[in-house]
């Protein structure tokens, strides 16, 4: 099973055995068209899975990761030791292009050097979020110590959740919908799950007060998923 096909089939499984739908499930398997056929209450269910990512926040998401991504490479490439580093980035617009790029990762590597080599003789744990001014134009604040003994990095705060755009909703679900016709065989009913909040910000969406009975599609089905804090809800 491929990468994809292994998330997207985690999804489901937790989606199926959610509490509040009381599904009575025999069988699921993996397909391409339809991405996954379901056997609830002995009925062969289609079901297609998509992922509510914002395109334009996992652009940003990407970029953070890659930076950080060689920060991180070229420490352990001049050091042996494991640091646990999580680092937040002040809300700016990152500037693009290599040189930029580079230099937002020197700051990074820069930053976690200077430490690791003031304490590298001891177990220690630095924290920045105590203090009230940001670290520096790029950075917000860091967590970084090397008492974990395994080595991680990755960018870490908190965010607001943004009101989904109904429109680009709209679209993700009409694109889906076009599989239908492409079925290899008739099913009792079709199904479409969304999948949202899973950890990031680009998943992460706010549909309070949105009229969901606004979209408009030929599944019988439409269930969003937020998979975070196990939560479903009807959308048709």
């Amino acid at each position: 099973m491929n990468k994809k096909k292994e998330i997207e089939k985690h999804h489901l499984t937790r989606f199926i055995s959610n509490e509040k739908l009381k599904f009575l499930v025999y069988n699921v398997e993996e397909s391409e068209t339809p991405d996954f056929i379901v056997n609830i209450d002995k009925k062969l269910i289609s079901i297609e899975h998509t992922r509510l990512i914002n395109p334009d926040l996992k652009k940003v998401e990407s970029y953070r990761e890659k930076i950080i991504k060689s920060a991180h490479k070229r420490f352990e490439k001049k050091y042996s030791a494991k640091l646990y580093l999580l680092v937040t980035f002040n809300n700016i617009k990152l500037k693009s292009g290599k040189i930029a790029e580079q230099k937002y990762s020197d700051e990074v590597f820069k930053l976690v050097e200077d430490i690791y080599l003031c304490n590298k003789d001891y177990e220690f744990r630095i924290d920045s979020r105590k203090r009230k001014a940001r670290v520096s134009e790029l950075i917000e604040s860091f967590s970084v110590d090397n008492t974990r003994n395994f080595s991680h990095w990755q960018h870490f705060g908190a965010y607001l959740v943004d009101r989904i755009d109904m429109n680009w909703l709209q679209g993700v679900i009409s694109k889906k919908e076009k599989n239908i016709e492409r079925y290899p065989k008739e099913f009792y009913q079709n199904w479409l799950l969304l999948v949202s909040d899973f950890g990031t910000k680009a998943s992460a969406h706010n549909f309070d007060r949105i009229d969901l009975s606004r979209i408009k599609t030929t599944f019988d089905k439409v269930y969003l998923y937020s998979f975070m804090p196990d939560e479903v809800e009807i959308v048709k």
